[in-house]
């Protein structure tokens, strides 16, 4: 037997447990930093082979995430740009096809209503008339797109906006002052002159500015004007009434009110334009002119000891009397288009929906008799015919919603559902002194409701039956809740939020 030879040496050998067959299955996926690692070996191994098109590709790769960075937060801006301005089921209608969140919140001045025209909000700037500017705002993210100061020259203590045929035409008010003080004290009264100011909303160029007399007290325009302004203004104790074309500063007319017409420079005065009229009402007293020339509409031969004249949506004027009786006060109104005898004289007074749909073409009335047992209650009137179609036993003095075939009343903190063909009260809900605004989209109620230590908050009720669908609360110090475009803003104390 030979010798042995020398022992072989031993080596380790990683060794594969799984068998062929069970490949597959119990396998340990690799880590991520392992696949990172095969890919970056794969990367450098094919870079090396293909350097050009390896930098080409990566290149492109980057410039592809960049795309994607720029391009995918401008589509989401466009569509809900798009969809923001998306109008609602009808004129008046707000979109709610969510529970409403914050969506942006700005500081403004909360004294001057916001005003949204195109796909900006213009608002009023600056803690006083000091230091006051419009600013426009994006309506999707908030971001403020142009300032304008408004100057020193009048002092801008008050600001009246509103939107003319795409631009925004603003009067700037001086301070108020009250001429009966001053000629009491002996002093004469200043001479007011107030501003009118034409801006472009979507860069804030000032397009007109002028001068116009007097202190401007309220500002309207119609769509009959084409592209005018009606200003109401107070100068040396009278009130006058001017078209002006806010463009060139062009004059068409000017009209005033006898001297028994109430004109302090502190005097509420509105204005309404619509059928061929112009209608300022203060304190009690009326005027009335054409809106083409300015002549004040006569009234008819017995139309004396008329209380009260207003303007209806459509161009429709209301001649209102009061008349007392032992059982208590009757109330009976006129409606007229200005010129002629009525054409419908009618027990209360007209009364219009807040929001409607038309779709119950119908016409309401109430306070058909002030103290009385049918006192404050709402009548409902068929195009044409002179006897109610029904009559509510809720007495109310508004109309929150006709639409979807339900009539909503707001009376004493509560609103009240009727059905539209009866007017039989479908459903009831209170919510006391502190109801603010309501609004509708045809399938909901919504509502501002105000609890004392609770805040603000939106509640929603399905508007056929009256159950609440959803309660949004507001921020902190929310005052009141405006409709801009098809949806709701608060306005607190020098700040505005968008809800959406």
């Amino acid at each position: 037997m030979g010798a042995a030879g020398p022992s072989p040496a031993l080596q380790r050998v990683p060794l594969d447990e799984v068998d062929e067959a069970d490949a597959g299955t119990g396998v340990r996926p690799p880590s991520g930093f392992q696949r990172a690692a095969r890919l970056g070996s794969a990367w450098a191994g094919w870079r090396s082979r293909s350097p050009w098109r390896a930098v080409a590709v990566l290149v492109g790769s980057l410039g592809l995430a960049v795309t994607l960075a720029v391009t995918i937060p401008s589509l989401v801006t466009a569509h809900e740009r798009s969809t923001v301005l998306r109008p609602g089921a009808f004129a008046g209608a707000i979109r709610t096809s969510a529970v409403p969140a914050v969506r942006w919140t700005v500081t403004v001045d909360d004294r001057v209503p916001p005003l949204l025209v195109g796909d900006t909000v213009v608002v009023a700037t600056g803690p006083g008339p000091d230091d006051r500017s419009l600013a426009g705002l994006d309506v999707v993210t908030g971001a403020v797109r142009w300032q304008r100061p408004l100057g020193t020259d009048p002092r801008p203590a008050e600001v009246r906006c509103l939107e003319v045929q795409g631009s925004v035409a603003c009067t700037l008010g001086p301070d108020q002052v009250d001429e009966r003080v001053a000629t009491r004290s002996g002093l004469a009264p200043t001479r007011d002159a107030a501003a009118l100011v034409l801006l472009d909303p979507a860069t804030g160029e000032v397009l007109r500015r002028a001068t116009t007399p007097g202190r401007v007290v309220s500002l309207a325009t119609d769509d009959e004007l084409d592209g005018d302004v009606v200003l109401a203004a107070i100068a040396d104790g009278v009130l006058t009434i001017r078209r002006t074309d806010p463009a060139t500063g062009e004059v068409r007319w000017v009209a005033t009110r006898p001297s028994a017409f109430p004109a302090a420079s502190t005097s509420r005065v509105r204005v309404s334009v619509g059928g061929g009229l112009v209608v300022a009402t203060a304190e009690g007293s009326t005027l009335v002119v054409h809106l083409d020339d300015g002549v004040p509409v006569p009234p008819p031969a017995d139309a004396t000891g008329t209380d009260e004249t207003a303007l209806l949506s459509d161009g429709t004027l209301v001649r209102t009397r009061y008349r007392v009786h032992a059982v208590g006060v009757d109330v009976v109104s006129e409606l007229s288009d200005g010129d002629g005898e009525p054409w419908l004289t009618t027990r209360g007074v007209p009364v219009e929906p807040t929001v409607t749909d038309g779709s119950s073409a119908l016409v309401f009335t109430s306070s058909v008799l002030a103290g009385g047992p049918m006192g404050g209650r709402v009548r409902a009137y068929a195009p044409g015919r002179p006897d109610p179609e029904w009559h509510a036993l809720t007495p109310a003095r508004e109309i929150a919603v006709d639409a979807g075939g339900r009539v909503v009343l707001r009376a004493a903190g509560a609103l009240v559902g009727l059905d539209v063909e009866t007017g039989r009260t479908v459903w009831r809900r209170t919510f006391g002194l502190g109801m603010g605004a309501v609004f509708s989209d045809g399938r909901l109620v919504v509502v501002q409701r105000t609890s004392p230590g609770d805040g603000s908050a939106l509640v929603a009720l399905d508007l056929r039956s009256g159950a609440p669908e959803w309660v949004a609360p507001l921020p902190p110090g929310a005052r009141t809740v405006v409709q801009l475009g098809a949806h709701l803003y608060v306005v607190s104390d020098d700040a505005l939020t968008a809800l959406r």
